[in-house]
């Protein structure tokens, strides 16, 4: 605005600000008089310091959660409505550090300079803004790359009982990311706080914090911030998909943000639905886990993968929560504790896991050489059953049972030793040749851990071209042929009398 004529002073232009006060103080929600033009999701300020976000509101007063210490907070202080939305802190210098729902930085490395500032809640990208799935995206499990591959932009649901190995399938993929120019953000809702040391042991050890944020609020944080901290992973994660990064999200887990909603909501005196859960727990995390995608150049070019974890109980997968979230994804890994207990790691169920887009985007060699490999697996199991209430197998039958112990024996894997796809094609290429059929066991378990370090060591360039997917040509084919015959020639490993059926 000009000064007034004659006048070197210049008019400042108006600041307009509301103001109420606090009425009521419930735990982590103040009930607030005033503010008549607030929006839901607005800051607030509290006084002594104290934000808080408007939450919700009734037919006089204003609902708003303390994103602070409740215990500062005085009845009768006033307020002042922050016409602005809840924001948090973005930026590269994040990457390799542990920061709250609120952009604090808890790992006593000192502050950061944010990038910038991006709003916590916003909408998801239209679908003008999006573009198809298909492009590959490695987990390094073996049962996920072979029968539930995984794309840039999809949302992959983890579903299993407490300690079942989810979390292991997740940093595995985090793992799996190394010198792949993908921004990893590990999201800790609601996990203890060794839980979370683990976690952070585990990316250590795989190299893999140079690359990922993590954002945690566990079990001690407010349960506010345990409700926060998925959308505020979501708004980092969309920093950087908007200048054309490829970005992953793991949310561990999904169940104890439910559980923290369903507090609030109480707290909020929301009437309660199933299982005590708000009506609106599944607008809440559709809303969520819309943000996922593979984006148009006009968006920014990058994508948004997410793999969310969510917590069964016995196995039930009709629970409110995981048959709410396996809507809203699309797909599902599901961890069995019979699995578990019967030894086999990881210990996906073949049966009752999918993935609608992930064959899509799979390399063809990949798709070739797993072909048919589920519904063997699938046969072999149901051999395995009936041979328990009979004596004796038929030949068909032994040899679906030969066949499938030697899938099984390709499955297997150790923690936090992501496989990469060269090795899974060579296995692969083992097994669809014979060689692991019939193979006795320590033969099998010992190819399985030794021919990565032997194929990097004696074929260079045929590891390099298997890495980079594509089809199985005959200079491939002639190159793995020569790999196995130089390994049988060298192991306890007995070359196939001839090509196994599949």
């Amino acid at each position: 605005m000009s000064s007034l004529r004659g006048s070197a002073i210049p008019l400042f232009k108006m600041k307009v600000s509301e103001k109420g006060r606090i009425k009521d103080i419930k735990e982590i929600i103040v009930r607030i008089t005033g503010l008549p033009s607030c929006l839901n999701g607005q800051i607030v300020d509290l006084g002594e310091g104290v934000k808080g976000i408007i939450m919700g509101f009734d037919e006089e007063d204003v609902l708003a959660l303390v994103l602070g210490d409740p215990g500062r907070l005085r009845m009768g202080r006033e307020v002042i409505g922050i016409n602005e939305p809840f924001q948090v802190p973005v930026g590269e210098g994040y990457l390799g550090r542990i920061i709250t729902a609120l952009g604090v930085t808890c790992d006593q490395k000192g502050d950061v300079e944010p990038s910038g500032y991006a709003p916590v809640f916003y909408s998801s990208p239209s679908i003008t803004a999006r573009e198809p799935l298909n492009t590959f995206l490695p987990c390094g499990t073996k049962i996920m790359d072979i029968m539930f591959p995984l794309t840039q932009g999809q949302r992959q649901l983890i579903l299993g009982d407490r300690m079942t190995g989810k979390t292991v399938v997740a940093l595995d993929a985090i793992i799996s990311q190394r010198g792949r120019d993908v921004v990893c953000i590990y999201c800790c809702v609601g996990k203890s706080l060794s839980g979370l040391e683990k976690v952070m042991g585990a990316l250590h050890e795989g190299e893999a914090l140079d690359y990922s944020v993590i954002m945690a609020a566990t079990d001690s944080s407010p349960v506010g911030e345990q409700y926060l901290i998925p959308f505020a992973a979501a708004s980092m994660g969309n920093y950087f998909a908007q200048r054309g990064r490829n970005v992953l999200i793991v949310f561990d887990d999904l169940t104890k943000h439910a559980w923290a909603y369903r507090q609030l909501s109480l707290l909020l005196e929301r009437p309660p639905g199933r299982e005590a859960y708000p009506g609106d727990i599944f607008y809440v995390q559709t809303q969520l886990m819309e943000r996922a995608g593979n984006f148009s150049k006009e968006y920014g070019g990058g994508s948004m993968t997410f793999l969310g974890i969510a917590e069964t109980q016995q196995g039930d997968l009709t629970g409110y929560i995981p048959s709410n979230l396996a809507s809203m994804c699309d797909g599902q890994v599901v961890l069995s504790s019979t699995i578990f207990a019967e030894g086999f790691r990881p210990a996906i169920d073949l049966l009752m896991s999918l993935s609608i887009v992930g064959g899509r985007g799979q390399p063809p060699i990949l798709k070739q050489l797993g072909r048919g490999l589920r519904a063997d697996y699938a046969r072999y199991s149901e051999v395995v059953k009936l041979s328990k209430l009979q004596s004796g197998l038929s030949g068909e039958a032994e040899r679906i049972v030969k066949r499938g112990e030697a899938i099984q024996s390709i499955l297997k894997q150790m923690q936090y030793r992501p496989v990469p796809l060269a090795e899974l094609v060579i296995l692969l290429y083992a097994l669809d040749r014979g060689y692991l059929t019939g193979a006795p066991d320590e033969a099998r378990d010992r190819f399985r851990q030794d021919i990565g370090a032997f194929a990097r060591e004696r074929a260079k360039a045929l590891w390099e071209t298997l890495l980079a997917g594509g089809e199985m040509t005959v200079t491939v084919e002639q190159g793995l042929d020569a790999l196995m015959k130089e390994y049988c020639g060298q192991s306890s490993l007995p070359a196939p009398a001839a090509k196994a059926g599949g």
